[in-house]
């Protein structure tokens, strides 16, 4: 199972006078009262990460365009300094619930880099999938990149937490509502491999989750040397959430060729099927400076070779497409 980039990437490049003019990442899709919204964070000239949407109706859905919400940011962070969420909202994870959407992210307090403080998962819900309101109770949990899923009744939380070895490991907590989680223990459901020479020997960064059949599956960032930075997208399967098989043909997806826009990593690879089709929706940053220049081959090096290279002064994120064609093939 191998995906295609789409000749025509990105599909949301960050873009001049908007709210993601640095980065456009972190994309989410949910099908909402039969619209399929497009959930993303952005970047602007502020610094602040903030999270917008776009949408498609299924009937003109192709992967590839979105309309663009007017009023974007739909969930900005707060003004005031000492709030969790002062500094930066990202990473969403939508799901309908009770007939409206529950939408979970990644929260920074404003100083959150010079103090030793924990990052948050917040919550904010919408009737129309547009107009959020932040949840009076938050934050919801201690962690990271969150991603949600509703089985037999009960909404699991997936996020990252660093483990002391500084890397990540998925866990999970359940609810019955959406909004109380169980903080502990969390469940620990999945790590690096561990396994010298493979893609995710070091660290495991962002994941998605579908159903499709009596199966989950999941994508998910690979990281051989630093702890957030994957260089490709591997595949697992589960019965039950809680055990997670990889697949032998990993990884699904790698990074591009030196000098392209997405040749450092790859986060949030969000992954719908239509008919049968496999649309992959998916955060890369790279230069896209090519390789004629000395210029840019110093700054390809440094995006492909360090951790974070260059990031938002010669490396920005944007958000691209890979598809498959057929069916999920079985080990």
């Amino acid at each position: 199972m191998k995906f295609q980039r789409f000749a025509g990437n990105p599909i949301i490049p960050r873009t001049g006078g908007t709210f993601y003019s640095v980065h456009s990442a972190n994309p989410d899709i949910l099908l909402f009262r039969d619209r399929y919204f497009f959930y993303f964070r952005g970047q602007g000239k502020d610094g602040h990460d903030q999270i917008g949407v776009a949408y498609a109706s299924p009937q003109d859905f192709d992967g590839i365009h979105w309309r663009m919400y007017p009023g974007n940011p739909i969930i900005p962070v707060s003004q005031d300094p000492s709030d969790f969420d002062s500094g930066y909202i990202l990473d969403p994870a939508a799901i309908e619930l009770y007939g409206i959407v529950y939408l979970f992210f990644t929260a920074h307090r404003i100083d959150w880099k010079d103090w030793d403080i924990p990052s948050y998962i917040g919550l904010a819900i919408s009737e129309d999938g547009i107009r959020f309101e932040k949840h009076a109770g938050n934050p919801i949990i201690v962690g990271t990149e969150p991603e949600v899923v509703l089985h037999e009744g009960r909404i699991y939380l997936f996020f990252q937490r660093k483990t002391a070895d500084g890397y990540f490991q998925i866990y999970y907590s359940q609810s019955d509502d959406g909004i109380h989680f169980s903080e502990e223990p969390p469940h620990l459901v999945f790590g690096p491999s561990k396994q010298s020479g493979t893609f995710d020997q070091f660290s495991i960064s962002t994941i998605r989750i579908w159903a499709e059949g009596d199966l989950f599956y999941m994508a998910y960032g690979g990281c051989d040397r630093y702890f957030d930075y994957p260089g490709a997208i591997g595949l697992a399967r589960s019965h039950d959430l809680r055990n997670w098989e990889r697949y032998p043909g990993n990884p699904i997806l790698e990074r591009g060729l030196p000098g392209s826009w997405d040749e450092g990593a790859l986060w949030f690879a969000t992954i719908l099927k239509v008919g049968h089709t496999y649309y992959l929706c998916y955060e890369g940053t790279g230069t896209g400076l090519g390789s004629e220049t000395p210029e840019a081959r110093k700054a390809s090096r440094l995006c492909r070779e360090e951790d974070y290279g260059g990031y938002a002064k010669t490396s920005f994120s944007q958000i691209g497409l890979a598809t498959y064609e057929g069916r999920v093939p079985e080990w």
